[in-house]
């Protein structure tokens, strides 16, 4: 302690060096008055140098270390090209968005689980890692907690945030103010993804999350920090109730988001005619680091039972299902299409009737897909044309022999019949 030297004569505390107890100053410290005592000038060579001017700073191309984009989650197919179906990339923000109840909290869930497992395709696939969950609607104990044991999560690695604050007794994790708090935690504990459910709901009530520019002022310092501390950010958000048929311009807030994100997930539901079920589909609308195009995804959301100490707790979990080339952009430009003007499904059905028959009634549901595309016809509109046929579907097989055969009624003879 003796070997540091002492504080300048201005902050001195004269009990600390030997003074006796007859010795009067301010108490120093958290409680301190400061203002008891006029405090001492500094000297002349201690003033805090005056700030730069503004200027410029230019560096050469070549001094710049290019970096691989690396992806989070990549669906890349065995024999394509190495991460040419990057979904998610690596320290970025990414946004999950939808109407309600089509599933995206359900999502954000199963990616953590598989996070934390070290089962999610991509750069940590084999690698399990923490993350960090931000639920501002649902309840931890009642939804959150049991959702995330039906996905298989390992739930020692995935961490409630909350905020400390004497000032505050009810404080909540606030951006931009937490951000270098919830970054420092990040880095801590290594956290691979921070899931903000939904995003806006953490931003400042002071920004007005109608005006583009305030939002992004208050995300950017998060973006920064994913890429300087190594996390990925999974932000939902929901979609307007109207407007076109862009998912990303329907992303409540999407002024400041198209700019700020580099991947949109989108997520809708195509109703079911008569007794068909609804078909939900996911498909990347957005990827700025990767490619567009990529095959859609149909996926379901099951029940689930959980079991606790006080009874089942009855919840929903996010299933990925087979891969689609329906788009979420198709099922909400035919949403807002009244029924009488979509003139492309009676024609598909009469395609669809004349390649059944041409096949002796019944054909592979791959097969006939292709054939569609290659005729300019959307799996949307195609689907939409069995339904009113009454197309039959049967499957065989399991895993990568599955395969689907779509027949008309009667074509084929009924299970058990030669």
């Amino acid at each position: 302690m003796h070997d540091a030297p002492p504080p300048p004569p201005h902050v001195r505390d004269p009990y600390a060096y030997g003074a006796g107890a007859e010795a009067s100053g301010p108490v120093l410290g958290p409680f301190a008055d400061d203002g008891q005592w006029p405090q001492d000038e500094p000297p002349q060579d201690e003033a805090p140098p005056e700030p730069a001017p503004r200027g410029l700073i230019l560096r050469p191309a070549s001094s710049i270390k290019i970096r691989p984009v690396r992806w989070l989650w990549d669906t890349t197919p065995e024999g394509a090209p190495p991460t040419s179906h990057g979904r998610i990339p690596l320290y970025s923000l990414a946004i999950a968005a939808g109407g309600p109840g089509l599933g995206k909290s359900q999502f954000a869930v199963w990616m953590t689980a598989r996070i934390t497992r070290g089962e999610l395709p991509g750069e940590l696939f084999g690698k399990p890692r923490p993350v960090i969950y931000a639920a501002a609607e649902d309840s931890w104990a009642f939804t959150i907690a049991p959702r995330l044991i039906a996905a298989g999560a390992d739930m020692d690695l995935v961490f409630h945030v909350s905020v400390r604050d004497d000032e505050r007794p009810h404080a909540r994790l606030t951006l931009p103010v937490d951000t270098s708090l919830l970054a420092k935690e990040a880095e801590r504990y290594s956290v691979a993804l921070l899931v903000m459910d939904p995003l806006l709901s953490y931003i400042d009530k002071g920004v007005n999350d109608y005006r583009a520019a305030e939002v992004r002022q208050a995300l950017e310092p998060l973006v920064e920090a994913a890429d300087r501390h190594r996390f990925t950010i999974l932000g939902l958000a929901h979609f307007t109730k109207s407007g076109t048929a862009d998912p990303l311009a329907r992303v409540a807030g999407s002024g400041a988001f198209g700019q700020l994100i580099r991947s949109l997930i989108a997520f809708a539901k195509e109703d079911g005619e008569r007794d068909e079920p609804d078909r939900f589909v996911m498909s990347l609308e957005k990827n700025n680091l990767g490619r567009l195009g990529l095959p859609s995804y149909e996926y379901a959301i099951q029940p689930v039972s959980v079991e606790t100490e006080e009874g089942p707790s009855y919840v929903s979990r996010f299933v990925l299902g087979e891969e689609t080339t329906t788009s979420v952009r198709e099922v909400m430009r035919d949403e807002g299409q009244p029924e009488a003007n979509r003139g492309e499904t009676n024609e598909t059905v009469e395609w669809l009737r004349a390649y059944l028959t041409d096949e002796g009634g019944a054909d592979l549901a791959a097969d006939i897909k292709a054939a569609a595309r290659k005729d300019g016809i959307s799996e949307s509109s195609l689907q939409r044309a069995r339904r009113k046929l009454n197309v039959t579907m049967r499957h065989s097989g399991f895993g990568r022999n599955r395969r689907s055969e779509w027949s008309l009624p009667g074509a084929l003879p009924e299970d058990g019949a030669e």
